[in-house]
């Protein structure tokens, strides 16, 4: 079966860039990703159990793709983009649909590499529990793995922020991924690459060292440049004619619109707080939609519990943060609050916030970095 070329293949494509990791940065240790890897496939396996169970969105992605002979329609921003990705794959190897979901798979599984690497460059953690610092446990948690693990947005999302963010962790020389990464974004989601760079917009503004002031002026600038770009782009692909989405009548009917799907909670009458509080931190257990909610709400709780950590960290010492440091939060606070807003229920929300969780445990992880550094006075 050609599910097994495919494992056999990504797993001697492994070999290589854990080797080159590896090399790069002597502290991220190789028995660590191959452990990671091996929580990504095993999460893979379940995904997979669980998408043939449900209407998954991967089998209409898979099914449209192998059956077009022109691949360049569906050169275009959001759905039509993964049938692009998936096209070379499913049309012109032949691959099968199970094969093209374990590539996709692996293209998440990159994008949390590219996330863990730019963190493992920026923070210096004491090793606690079995020899792994509090970075590697939470990139274990299996939220981002399980919902990064399908031929969908999900994989490539997580795979264009991861490239977007780790080249922004050393943007001198990692223009490529900035570019590549930015250009995944863009087709996958437009909006997410605004918030994006608005993000980095703030956060330069806001940052006092660690950048030339002529640099920085000089990415302001560029900031500034694709946003006015970026903006008509959003409106279409989000078919609204504002920018204001707490406003957009068509962003509230296409909320209301995919509320009607079976997998959670009704999300599209609630207040923009209430959602993006629900966005974060349900299900817990009360809510949970079958037991995949329960599930999730284990990692929820320990997601409000680093959140309290956080809120302590940065009202007592937010300047210690860096500019990398301050794009990562606000990329996160901005691409949550745009997903909060069109995400119609519960079960949407759980697969786009796993896009977005891994800036979440950057944060996190720079916060008891500084606890154990003892910057912060009795954090």
């Amino acid at each position: 079966m050609d599910i097994f070329l495919v494992l056999i293949v990504i797993s001697l494509l492994n070999l290589v860039v854990f080797g080159v990791i590896n090399n790069a940065n002597q502290n991220i240790s190789k028995p660590y990703l191959w452990t990671l890897y091996i929580v990504h496939m095993c999460l893979s396996l379940v995904y997979f159990i669980y998408a043939g169970i449900t209407t998954s969105d991967s089998i209409a992605y898979y099914k449209v793709s192998s059956n077009s002979q022109d691949w360049l329609i569906f050169f275009q921003t959001g759905s039509p983009f993964i049938r692009f990705l998936a096209w070379p794959f499913s049309n012109l190897m032949q691959l099968s649909y199970y094969a093209v979901m374990l590539l996709f798979s692996y293209f998440g599984f990159l994008g949390i590499l590219f996330f863990y690497v730019a963190a493992k460059e920026n923070i210096l953690l004491q090793k606690k529990v079995y020899n792994l610092t509090p970075l590697e446990w939470i990139f274990l948690l299996p939220n981002i793995h399980f919902w990064s693990a399908s031929l969908g947005k999900g994989s490539v999302m997580i795979l264009g922020i991861g490239l977007f963010i780790n080249g922004l962790s050393r943007f001198n020389y990692r223009i490529i991924y900035i570019l590549v990464g930015a250009f995944i974004i863009y087709f996958t989601r437009p909006h997410i690459l605004f918030t994006s760079i608005a993000g980095i917009l703030i956060a330069l503004l806001l940052t006092r060292t660690g950048i030339n002031k002529v640099v920085k002026f000089f990415l302001i600038l560029v900031a500034f440049i694709g946003i006015y770009n970026l903006t008509d782009k959003v409106l279409e692909f989000t078919d609204t004619d504002s920018i204001n989405i707490l406003n957009s009548s068509s962003i509230a009917h296409k909320a209301q619109e995919l509320s009607k799907s079976t997998s959670g909670v009704d999300l599209s009458d609630y207040n923009p707080l209430t959602k993006i509080l629900t966005f974060w931190y349900r299900p817990l257990f009360f809510d949970a939609p079958g037991l995949m909610g329960v599930l999730v709400s284990f990692e929820n709780i320990l997601l409000i519990i680093f959140s309290f950590s956080i809120a302590k960290v940065v009202v007592l010492k937010w300047r210690y943060f860096n500019g990398w440091f301050l794009i990562c939060g606000f990329a996160f606070l901005l691409g949550s609050f745009a997903l909060a807003q069109v995400s119609g229920n519960l079960g949407i929300a759980l697969r786009q916030k796993a896009q977005l969780m891994p800036l979440f445990y950057i944060i996190y992880a720079k916060c008891v970095e500084y606890k154990q550094q003892n910057i912060l006075y009795e954090i």
